[in-house]
């Protein structure tokens, strides 16, 4: 397999373990390899629309689901919230996730943990202020089910800033999953901001300079 990251092999994943091997052979070369190259910020964007509603300065501790390499993490502290821990699937991108400094010299992270979301995570009920998540919420990888675990964990009141892959929200049922949520009072102030996942100007790619600016939609709400 290629080291290069390649968003159609990591659409085309089916299962846990098929994520674990694709991002164990992209752990060492995601951040140079497709963020650099192709001018990704989907993971800014996402810091940035968790802003509006979240500042910093009234932050408790965040959490980056599906964290990967840490890039929301830099973005998170380089944002000003300084408490933030982060949970991914794969322990080879949790790894370079690890090796992450924020300007103060301190980790990126609090604390790292390697889970399955598709089977829950060990983490205690209303442990954040925050949760964010920008790149998981798309094909091949999770579905709306996972939510529930991200609310779980969330305190009453919380921002949740989770990153959708547009066309994942409608034919995954992400649509229908927010309606059950909001009409049973498990969240509120539920919305949809369209973000940019790339910065025009240092887009690199062969699937069409359309893309360079794309958007792609981030879920704000609140947990109740």
């Amino acid at each position: 397999m290629s080291d290069d990251f390649d968003l159609t092999q990591a659409y085309a994943v089916e299962t846990p373990e098929d994520n674990r091997r694709l991002y164990r052979d992209w752990a060492t070369s995601y951040d140079e390899g497709f963020i650099g190259t192709h001018g990704y910020v989907y993971h800014e964007s996402v810091v940035r629309v968790l802003g509006q509603r979240f500042g910093a300065d009234a932050a408790g501790p965040v959490v980056d689901i599906g964290c990967g390499t840490g890039v929301v993490g830099e973005s998170l502290r380089a944002a000003g919230y300084e408490v933030v821990d982060g949970v991914d699937l794969s322990p080879e991108m949790l790894g370079v996730a690890a090796t992450k400094q924020a300007a103060d010299g301190s980790p990126i992270y609090r604390e790292l943990l390697a889970a399955d979301l598709t089977v829950g995570t060990p983490i205690d009920d209303d442990s954040y202020a925050a949760v964010v998540s920008a790149g998981t919420f798309t094909h091949g990888h999770l579905g709306p089910e996972p939510l529930g675990e991200l609310v779980r964990i969330a305190r009453p009141g919380a921002t949740l800033a989770i990153g959708v892959n547009a066309e994942h929200f409608v034919s995954a049922g992400f649509g229908a999953w927010f309606d059950a949520a909001v009409a049973a009072g498990q969240i509120a102030d539920f919305e949809i901001v369209e973000a940019p996942m790339y910065d025009p100007e240092r887009y690199v790619a062969d699937d069409g300079a359309e893309n360079a600016t794309k958007l792609s939609a981030v879920t704000l709400f609140r947990a109740t």
